[in-house]
């Protein structure tokens, strides 16, 4: 091919650093009239000599444009690259035939053979027929962006135009859209220029870059025609253009873009049952909902325009579809929160036609610790710290309100060609694992090789999270009432947990209880409404693995949103049945606890209550306090009255603050009643990390698979055979003179020493997290309330403390290295009378109690905390009484008399203060 343009073309000059100019030379074509060009006689070309800045761009007297040097480069390179990919001689034919039929200015020409180079590089076949079609394309884009006229170019001051330009080409830049290399050293040139007719120059190179011309009125709303950029996008990817702002008015305002709160969910108002939108098939209005608009706000340009009466912005657009789309955009600075509607009332808008082009399905090889494929959680981030897929644009099971997806082995993610950074995790007792990922050509593979830091399985400990939700809160009401149980159990196996129980509750209830069932399940990973997905261009074909089975849900019930929540949210779980008797609705159910946890334990179910720490907060934290709390929440509450009728089994924390949550505990547990704290998220309420941010682990004989998996570990849980934490520190054994929790008391004649033996491990990052030695991976930083080992760390080092605990008193310390390893600790002490004791790692994590029984007295090891207990109750009345229904507040003031009657006895039977 480089032989046969050096044919067609004679030398007429050369460039200072050695190249040829080529000259076309005169001959007479025959019409081409089937491809829609004429060709006419073609005239001489000269290189233009002289400096670049000098060289004419009009039409000189014989009626044509010279061929400047950048031109000429242009055509070699072009020429290089068409050879490279083996294209006809008739191609580079055409191109030179188009440079001289069209009547164009050099940077016209230029984006004609970017386009064909694109075309090239991409492998495909280019025959004259396709080049005619981009050459013609190109001329059309012109003629709609061309740039300002002669009279606004000669209004404008250069020195503030050039410096928005610099700034706007800079932010182009950083969006991941840079301009081309000879175009940067045309603006650089011109800046330096930094005349009219510099400007003039510099808006012909910008307008091939800009998308939308946008004509300000004083009100701030904004008449907007196309420019001259190619209309082209990326799939499942980001592209960045200029958007040209005419400001005659000197408006400084932050301006808006159309599409900026693009979405295809609606999240949930807390309703029982949600309202019905215009139509049950809502698939038509998520295929319309393809993209998202977001203007570039960051550095050097900021949300807010200049003032001044020319500049450029950034518009960024994320294609959810490949194919040809269309899209109406508007532009506007009015602070109306109508301005948007206004736009479209007015017509200012302007419809654009994009050509999206395809991303690639990445596959993905994700395999546990001992090479078995597994579900893992999975960050996507680009160079500019994008998360793919678009939170936006998800539907189940990937959730719009947290980065991570979850990807089981065998599966795939569909990402644009560019460089990631690819974060695996599958829960806190494992590493995370960071990986480079270049997608080139569509090709590529994540590869992800799992590794722990423990396993307490090795110990017959399994996690299970029993407070999660698949409705309300952070899901969304529409396109469903929340998500389904094959949704639910992508997050669990994901998350690395044996054991999830969703809990249904008001919001969604009545869409959400079709998946009770009585028993536990482990369903596929399968997409839930294929139909849905399908409409959001959906890839993911859900794949099995051989951990599968290892996870279990089990859908109960948590009383909130319902006339008794006020009480405190009890939760009820391994219910045989979900609807109180005689009720119909929500509004037929008890106003107060304790009728409910009676039914339910008739059942043979577990009863505690929820996020224990609200409502109790007091003035200090430390432990125990005395203070009496406000009662105003939705935590332990009524659990304080509840426990003296033997019906509550546990609290549940890990997700509110520390001292709220123990104090209550510490002082029952002094009273001798024996309920546990179990570790919960409350996913996606009061955590929309992940499952699994507070988790309880349950000592058993075996993995808990299926129904009796979950009975096992239900049992164990209720029998206080665990400890509960945020998973990042782990009490691996812990006997108090060789006996375990949830086993048989410890007795003794008389007050004696006893020996408490533990097996512990913790592991912290070696700095904190707002180190500059944190790992470049997504933290999960400690939350302002909730537990998190960070929390625990001994200022200046990678050390925690281990502390004996004592009828709620720490009475000793040792100092734990959390550095993953394991580590054995000895404890010994007197106990003077019946007591509990228990280990913490105050922040992240606790055992529960090991008591023991001094000459066969009950536990009763402060009066002072039997009197905090009474005096509780007598909150608790003075607070919620006024809610309790008129029909059932006499049972209600004897069940309370009840609770009084107890804590005085206790208070009489109590020998140390």
């Amino acid at each position: 091919m480089l032989r046969e343009i050096r044919r067609r073309t004679r030398v007429v000059g050369a460039f200072p650093d050695g190249q040829s100019a080529l000259q076309p030379r005169r001959r007479k074509a025959a019409p081409h009239r089937r491809h829609g060009v004429v060709d006419e006689e073609i005239s001489e070309h000269r290189v233009a000599e002289g400096p670049a800045d000098e060289r004419c761009h009009h039409r000189v007297s014989q009626g044509r444009a010279p061929l400047s040097q950048p031109k000429v480069r242009k055509i070699l390179d072009t020429t290089e690259t068409l050879h490279a990919a083996r294209a006809p001689t008739e191609v580079l034919v055409t191109i030179i035939r188009f440079e001289l039929t069209l009547d164009s200015q050099d940077f016209i020409l230029t984006r004609m053979f970017d386009a064909i180079e694109r075309v090239a590089m991409a492998g495909a076949y280019l025959s004259r027929r396709r080049v005619l079609q981009i050459g013609g394309s190109t001329a059309v884009a012109y003629v709609a962006g061309f740039p300002a006229s002669a009279q606004q170019v000669n209004n404008l001051a250069p020195q503030p135009y050039f410096a928005s330009v610099m700034r706007a080409i800079e932010a182009l830049a950083a969006a991941g859209a840079p301009i081309t290399r000879n175009d940067a050293d045309w603006l650089a040139q011109l800046s330096a220029k930094n005349d009219a007719e510099a400007i003039g120059d510099a808006e012909q190179i910008l307008s091939r870059y800009t998308l939308a011309r946008l004509t300000l009125d004083k009100d701030g709303f904004g008449t907007v025609t196309s420019g001259g950029a190619d209309k082209t996008l990326i799939e499942q990817g980001w592209s960045a253009f200029l958007v040209r702002v005419d400001n005659p008015t000197g408006l400084e305002a932050a301006l808006n873009v159309s599409g900026s709160n693009a979405s295809i969910s609606a999240p949930s108002t807390s309703a029982s049952r949600a309202g019905l939108w215009d139509t049950l098939n809502l698939a038509p209005s998520i295929v319309k909902n393809w993209f998202r608009n977001e203007l570039y706000k960051q550095p050097p340009l900021g949300p807010t325009l200049s003032g001044f009466p020319v500049e450029y912005r950034i518009v960024q657009i994320y294609s959810r579809d490949r194919g040809p789309r269309d899209m109406k955009l508007s532009f506007w600075t009015s602070p109306d929160p109508q301005a948007e509607w206004l736009m479209l009332l007015r017509h200012k808008d302007a419809r654009f036609n994009f050509d999206c082009r395809p991303s690639a399905d990445i596959p993905l090889a994700i395999r546990d610790v001992d090479g078995r494929g597994c579900m893992a959680s999975l960050i996507i981030k680009d160079k500019r710290d994008r998360v793919y897929p678009l939170q936006a644009m998800r539907l189940a099971p990937d959730m719009y309100f947290h980065p991570q997806v979850y990807r089981a082995d065998g599966e795939t993610v569909r990402l644009p060609d560019g460089e990631y950074v690819v974060e695996s995790r599958r829960g806190p007792e494992y590493l995370v694992g960071t990986q480079h990922l270049v997608v080139t050509g569509g090709r590529g593979k994540i590869d992800v090789q799992l590794k722990r830091w423990i396993d307490p399985a090795k110990w017959g400990w399994y996690s299970g999270d029993t407070h999660i939700h698949g409705g309300g809160c952070a899901h969304y009401e529409r396109p469903t009432e929340g998500v389904m149980p094959e949704t639910m159990i992508r997050h669990v196996r994901g998350e690395g947990l044996s054991i999830g129980v969703v809990l249904n509750w008001g919001p969604s209830w009545y869409y959400q209880k079709q998946f009770f069932t009585g028993k536990a399940i482990s369903p596929p990973a399968a997409l839930e409404h294929p139909e849905l997905q399908a409409a959001n261009n959906a890839s993911l074909q859900p794949k099995s693995t051989a951990e599968d089975a290892e996870s279990s849900l089990r859908y109960d019930v948590e009383v909130s949103m319902f006339p008794s929540s006020h009480c405190g949210h009890l939760v009820l779980l391994r219910l045989k049945e979900q609807d109180y008797p005689g009720t119909e609705i929500i509004q037929d159910w008890p106003s107060w606890n304790l009728p409910i946890m009676k039914w339910a334990k008739a059942q043979g179910a577990v009863i505690g209550y929820a996020h224990c720490g609200s409502g109790m907060e007091v003035s200090t934290s430390a432990l125990p306090n005395y203070e009496i709390p406000p009662m105003d929440g939705i935590g332990t509450q009524e659990a304080i009255m509840d426990v003296t009728h033997g019906l509550t089994d546990f609290i549940s924390g890990v997700d509110t603050l520390p001292a709220a949550e123990l104090n209550a505990w510490y002082h029952m547990l002094n009273c001798g009643f024996r309920l546990a704290l179990i570790g919960e998220t409350d996913y996606p309420c009061i955590s929309g990390e992940r499952p699994g941010v507070g988790r309880s682990y349950v000592r058993l004989d075996r993995r808990p698979i299926g129904d009796p998996g979950y009975n096992a570990w239900i049992d164990g849980l209720a029998a206080g055979r665990l400890y509960s934490g945020d998973g990042r520190s782990h009490f691996l054994e812990w006997t108090i003179e060789g006996l375990r929790s949830g086993e048989s008391d410890v007795s003794l004649a008389s007050p004696s020493s006893v020996t408490i033996k533990a097996l512990v491990a913790a592991r912290l990052e070696e700095k904190p997290w707002d180190s500059e030695a944190t790992p470049p991976a997504t933290p999960h930083p400690p939350h302002e309330f909730g537990w998190h080992l960070e929390k625990s760390r001994i200022a200046g080092t990678r050390e925690v403390a281990v502390e004996l605990i004592i009828n709620g008193q720490g009475v000793e310390k040792r100092r734990l290295l959390a550095d993953g390893e394991s580590r054995r600790m000895t404890f010994s002490t007197k106990i003077e009378q019946s007591s509990w004791i228990a280990l913490r790692i105050l922040l992240s994590s606790h055992t529960h109690p090991v008591f023991v029984n001094v000459g066969g007295k009950p536990i009763r090891a402060s009066k002072r905390s039997a009197q905090w207990c009474r005096d509780c109750v007598d909150k608790l009345w003075e607070v919620k009484s006024p809610m309790i229904q008129e029909s059932e507040r006499a049972a209600a003031a004897e069940a309370y008399d009840h609770a009084r009657r107890t804590y005085d006895q206790i208070i009489a039977e109590s020998e140390v203060a």
